[in-house]
């Protein structure tokens, strides 16, 4: 998988540098996109490796834009939601 595209760093490879996801699951990922042109974020979503707050800091991240941790109500919310996804990914692999 290439590093760049323009240049931005492919989403793919922002999500396996973040330790979201791994190589062999982007490559699954790229080969369902070619088959149903969706996009690649929205495909890692739908299948559970990924979660949307993770999706959205990856995004971010390939732009070079840093989101701002949450103030007031709520705060917390997005790494609960990080935490508890990846607490599924763990149980299911090792369930796999």
């Amino acid at each position: 998988m290439d590093k760049i595209c323009g240049e931005r760093a492919l989403l793919g490879r922002v999500l396996v540098e973040q330790g979201a996801v791994n190589d062999g699951q982007v490559e699954f990922a790229l080969r369902t996109q070619v088959e149903t042109g969706e996009r690649l974020g929205k495909i890692l979503v739908d299948l559970g490796l990924v979660c949307r707050p993770a999706l959205a800091r990856a995004l971010a991240g390939q732009l070079g834009v840093e989101l701002r941790e949450e103030r007031g109500f709520g705060t917390g919310l997005r790494a609960q939601i990080e935490r508890r996804h990846g607490y599924r990914r763990d149980v299911r692999a090792a369930t796999a």
